[in-house]
């Protein structure tokens, strides 16, 4: 806003208006008079420029954003983190014991009366630790003989970025998130940590019914322990019946009963022929594809507009495959088995299957 008053600007109007035959010439008592007071003016303005960057939501950043959105009744989303089943053989120990495999640390824990490792560090980091992975004890723990990760129970998330809050916050201005509205229930499931986005099927069973499809950060199919966390605070399921009691327990109205649901997962399966640029290899044409269709689901199941068709699009793809470095030209492109785009549900999530990459 203030680009007009830099340094070189205003020193330039201040010698200008220098009274008739004085000496502005640089090294002049005239210039080294104005030359100090000039710099300090300009640099007001650039703390000016900087202060309402601030102040804007889409400048500000960190903890003055968080300020920003805390106006507006927002806060950004704490990182989480991931937890999975283990198995011990032996005596298990207490809860509390630490373990460690592949860089990360991890504590023991319960859920629902079961033994769990959660993550010591919030975040992603965490995440893709396959079963049967060795949990490696910290200590020597009497009468344990080992410890396996199973299944994971709840994959980790970063902290909320920036971009993610702010368009939250968009979302939640430009609603309005009023009177238990359509917007109002997307408002209080991504209010959730673990939410990457949720959305709204009005009367899906009937009257006075709304369900909730609820996605990780990922945009994947939210876990299972994050669903609860949503159901629980939208409208409380007390009875166990797949469906909230209406009793007004929650954020939602009274009578109203909401149903918090992770989509099912749809594979989409591509297969494809290409010619590989100069030293390039199969494996890693594979890779660059398998890469790039994951990035563009995760897009489309996190950035497609509410009330817009979830597609993923058969020309979309192939110029995904044609963008890769190890990637000339392609043929044969299929997508489960055709070459049509694939509609996706509005109670799916689509998921990158299985990807054959041949060469030509």
């Amino acid at each position: 806003m203030f680009e007009a008053y830099s340094y070189e600007n205003l020193l330039e109007q201040v010698l200008n208006d220098a009274p008739a035959g004085i000496d502005t010439r640089q090294g002049s008592i005239f210039f080294d008079a104005v030359a100090g007071t000039v710099f300090k003016i300009a640099k007001l303005y650039g703390d000016l420029d900087m202060v309402l960057d601030m102040t804007a939501l889409d400048t500000a950043t960190r903890e003055n954003l968080d300020r920003l959105v805390a106006e507006r009744g927002a806060t950004r989303l704490s990182a989480t983190s991931a937890s999975y089943h283990v198995s011990f053989t032996g005596i298990p120990p207490m809860p509390g014991a630490q373990f460690f495999t592949g860089g990360q640390y991890f504590g023991l824990g319960q859920y629902n009366n079961d033994y769990v490792l959660q993550a010591v560090l919030p975040g992603v980091a965490a995440n893709g630790i396959e079963a049967g992975t060795p949990a490696v004890p910290m200590d020597n723990y009497p009468g344990l003989t080992s410890a396996t990760f199973g299944a994971m129970i709840e994959a980790g998330t970063d902290a909320e970025s920036d971009e993610d809050l702010r368009q939250r916050l968009r979302e939640k201005i430009a609603g309005p998130a009023e009177n238990g509205n359509k917007q109002h229930y997307k408002t209080w499931c991504e209010e959730i940590s673990g939410v990457g986005r949720a959305r709204i099927l009005p009367l899906w069973d009937g009257p006075n019914t709304v369900k909730g499809i609820i996605f990780n950060a990922l945009g994947a199919p939210a876990d299972a322990t994050v669903v609860t966390r949503v159901q629980a605070y939208v409208d409380p399921d007390n009875d166990q019946d797949g469906q909230g009691d209406g009793l007004g327990e929650g954020v939602a109205n009274l009578g109203a009963h909401f149903t918090a649901s992770a989509p099912t997962t749809l594979a989409v399966n591509l297969t494809c022929s290409v010619q590989l640029t100069d030293g390039a290899t199969q494996p890693q044409a594979q890779q660059e594809i398998t890469d790039a269709l994951t990035a563009y689901l995760k897009g489309l199941m996190l950035d497609t507009p509410d009330g817009e068709d979830l597609v993923a699009r058969y020309t979309t793809i192939g110029s995904l495959i044609l963008d890769q470095p190890s990637v000339l030209d392609y043929r044969g492109l299929t997508l489960n088995g055709g070459t049509a785009n694939v509609a996706i549900g509005a109670e799916q999530c689509a998921v990158t299957g299985g990807v054959t990459v041949n060469v030509l």
